[in-house]
């Protein structure tokens, strides 16, 4: 079997096993997860992402509370309820949980920016949620 083909399928079952929603393009780092001490069933999960300028995600939620810090390019969040944000590099923005979302790169260079959630042990950092 073509080894492109092999890669891309078990990209996409990574991806659906751990409840990511699939991204147009882009790179994630895992740096840290782990169970917060005196926080029972709580845990930090902190993810670097660097994605092209046609990225987007599909509508989907966090199980947690989600801090986003841009460090490069500008990115557009539309939260369901609210207007759409454009946070650019040096900005920060949070999200609470479970509140349906889509993000997507506004830049023409892509975008560079670290994840930070704090939720629920176990949980995925994002939860695919179409309309």
């Amino acid at each position: 079997m073509n080894l492109r083909i092999t890669t891309a399928w078990a990209t996409t079952a990574l991806v659906v096993a751990l409840g990511t929603p699939m991204l147009a393009t882009g790179d994630s780092t895992p740096l840290i997860k782990t169970q917060l001490e005196d926080v029972e069933g709580m845990e930090v999960n902190i993810v670097n992402f660097e994605v092209g300028p046609d990225w987007a995600t599909v509508r989907h939620i966090h199980p947690g509370h989600l801090f986003v810090y841009v460090t490069e390019g500008r990115l557009e969040v539309t939260v369901e309820g609210e207007a759409p944000q454009t946070v650019s590099a040096g900005e920060v923005f949070h999200e609470a949980p479970n509140r349906p979302m889509v993000g997507r790169t506004l830049s023409a260079e892509g975008a560079k920016f670290t994840v930070f959630q704090i939720g629920p042990a176990g949980e995925p950092l994002m939860i695919s949620r179409p309309e």
